[in-house]
């Protein structure tokens, strides 16, 4: 046992049971001790400077210039169908919108010997291709 002396007059005390003198499981301590020290917060409160997230009532600045960069690197959908006219074999139309990856695989093809060229050319002119960032291409 630890510091205590064996008393048989005392039942033995259960594992799991804090010692005799100490608050029981799911209890407060007594107030002598552990209380934070005056202009501190209780156990269990916030500090005085904290200020909840849904108090928020617009997106921090650095959100803001985040979507203001995104909208301004949309890709033009005209330059777009005009290079993948004359030069969509050699995938220029994919490196131009961000797809360098796709457009050195239909460099080396010549754009899936055309047919991948073709499927692009028709996605341009219909407007369901999008630039690497998932935005659709910008109509002016």
């Amino acid at each position: 046992m630890d510091n205590q002396q064996w008393q048989p007059d005392q039942p033995p005390q259960q594992y799991g049971q804090p010692p005799e003198g100490q608050p029981q499981w799911g209890q407060q301590p007594p107030q002598q001790y552990g209380q934070p020290p005056e202009g501190q917060p209780q156990w269990g409160q916030q500090p005085p400077y904290y200020v909840p997230p849904q108090q928020f009532q617009q997106p921090p600045p650095w959100a803001m210039q985040q979507q203001y960069q995104q909208i301004s690197t949309q890709k033009d959908w005209l330059t777009t169908l005009i290079l993948c006219i004359f030069v969509g074999v050699f995938g220029v139309h994919r490196f131009y919108t961000g797809y360098i990856a796709i457009g050195v695989i239909q460099l080396l093809t010549l754009g899936g010997c055309g047919i991948w060229w073709l499927i692009d050319l028709i996605m341009i002119a219909t407007g369901s291709f999008t630039d690497s960032n998932g935005f659709p291409l910008l109509r002016t």
